[in-house]
């Protein structure tokens, strides 16, 4: 039963080596080996080098940083409203033909300036009936010149001016025109517009700043990772090579021995060999893994050979308080910022349709220039060179209840987005506390596992040094070297499980837990 219980201890153990190489998938496409990864020795590579390697290369930090470039740039775009709007337009047409105007017919009426006009013309027809002074007398002549102005009177009454065509101007005409549009109130809408984009800008950088804690913790996760695998794969080595000197000596005691050792335990020594060769071997190809893994996470091809300066995982006892990660976590975390921000630019939205209620107030000017190649009609000195200067007003009557509904609308986005930001600050707290007992747990199996290592340690040689005087069975001294080949292993993965624990907390409160605060 005994030898049953430690076997399945040995391939429990084994699982959870294998687990390790599970969390080496590589997760990002290597870019091509950056300037930071040329400067580096890459065959002792400290956590800072890599991190500055990662930094350098990161695709995700360049989509980062482009995103923060497109939100300043629509930040820009809304900043452009409180400045004044200059516009220049030139418009060639040519017309089928040249532009009239019909001047139409209307009566001749000539007032008191037709009565001359009148005398003239019967003075004219009586000498052209022969009728004058000297011929007939001034009395009858003066009686004559009367009625023959009445007479030239009437008919000018009854005449009118015949209707004609005015041209206007060329077919051909070029119109330049220069505007200007200033708004001197616009209701609010163009400060609320600027403040959602900086809430966008702030947003893209809390955004880039997640990105870059999320390298850090992927690469304290992988460096880690990798620094355990080859502890792991050395300390497999060295209990191999323990279990081979075991089955030798048992060989040796059972060919050449009293008796005591027989044959079944030299086959269970030489199975238990067998057994932790298979396991190094696994340990190996975990190995390879997590430094490809590493590679990769640093955004370098993986066939770049890559290796690590540490040897041993450290440790640094961890002793801040639930509240004060919490706290610290509701203030730093990313997500919470963003959220934080979504609130204002939620807010700001709101004071954007409002603004649909209130008048808009702007200064507008026109400078324009007419090119014609006619010179009369519309086309005078000063109707070719022309301006405006005016104020506009534009104030909303009636739109169907849509403004009202605009601002509903944007209200209860407003409220969505602070339940949103509840439930994020309960998920947020709840994570930290998680990874707060994650750490809590790590921490004390690794000074229980150094404890349960040293004692193992020294149980182990205790058995070697027994065996060899013949008082101990093959059995308990195999059990004892697999017993201080467990502990260790369990003791290196509670040193990992400590960092990458840590790891993940930096990346839920948003700043390492060690910096002062």
């Amino acid at each position: 039963m005994r030898n049953r219980w430690m076997c399945l201890v040995f391939f429990l153990f084994c699982l959870i080596v294998s687990g390790l190489a599970e969390a080496s998938d590589p997760r990002h496409p290597p870019l091509e080996k950056t300037p930071a990864a040329v400067d580096k020795d890459l065959s002792r590579l400290t956590l800072q080098d890599c991190l500055d390697i990662a930094f350098a290369g990161s695709r995700l930090r360049l989509i980062s940083a482009e995103s923060v470039k497109i939100a300043e740039a629509q930040y820009g775009q809304a900043l452009s409203g409180h400045w004044p709007q200059v516009k220049f337009s030139m418009t060639g047409v040519r017309m089928d033909e040249d532009p009239t105007f019909l001047f139409p017919s209307q009566p001749l009426n000539l007032g008191a300036a037709g009565r001359p006009f009148a005398e003239a013309i019967a003075n004219a027809q009586l000498a052209k009936m022969g009728i004058t002074p000297d011929s007939v007398g001034l009395a009858a002549y003066n009686n004559a010149l009367a009625a023959a102005t009445a007479e030239a009177m009437r008919g000018l009454s009854m005449a009118s001016m015949p209707a004609y065509n005015v041209k206007l101007m060329d077919r051909d005409l070029l119109t330049s025109t220069l505007s200007l549009i200033y708004p001197l109130y616009t209701g609010g809408k163009v400060s609320s517009l600027t403040r959602q984009a900086k809430a966008g800008v702030d947003a893209s950088k809390e955004e880039a700043r997640r990105t870059d804690l999320q390298i850090v913790r992927d690469i304290k996760q992988y460096y880690y990772g990798y620094v355990f695998s080859k502890a792991l794969h050395r300390l497999g080595r060295q209990t191999l090579e323990r279990f081979a000197a075991t089955e030798s000596l048992t060989q040796e005691v059972y060919r050449h021995g009293s008796g005591r050792v027989k044959k079944t335990d030299y086959l269970r020594s030489k199975m238990m060999t067998a057994a932790v060769c298979s396991a190094v071997e696994m340990m190996k190809s975990n190995e390879e893994l997590t430094r490809s893994a590493l590679a990769n996470t640093m955004g370098l091809p993986w066939n770049i050979p890559v290796d690590v300066a540490e040897t041993d995982i450290p440790f640094s006892p961890f002793g801040r308080e639930l509240d004060e990660l919490v706290a610290s976590a509701q203030t730093h975390n990313p997500q919470m910022n963003q959220v934080r921000l979504g609130l204002g630019a939620a807010d700001a939205k709101i004071s954007e349709a409002r603004s649909g209620h209130l008048p808009v107030v702007a200064i507008f000017g026109n400078l324009t220039r007419l090119d014609n190649s006619y010179s009369g009609g519309l086309i005078t000195d000063e109707n070719r060179n022309s301006w405006q200067v005016g104020v506009s007003l534009e104030l909303p009557i009636f739109n169907g209840f849509r403004t009202s509904k605009e601002v509903q609308e944007a209200r209860l986005r407003h409220e969505k987005l602070r339940q949103e930001s509840l439930l994020l600050s309960e998920g947020v707290a709840l994570q930290v506390k998680n990874a707060f007992l994650q750490i809590a747990r790590s921490q004390a199996q690794v000074q229980s596992g150094r404890e349960a290592l040293e004692t193992a340690a020294e149980n182990a040689d205790l058995h070697i040094r027994a065996y060899a005087q013949g008082m101990v069975e093959t059995r308990e001294i195999i059990e004892s070297q697999l017993m201080e080949f467990v502990m260790h292993g369990q003791y290196l993965k509670a040193l990992y499980d400590h960092q990458v624990n840590q790891a993940h907390l930096d990346y839920l409160i948003g700043k390492s837990i060690h910096e002062n605060h």
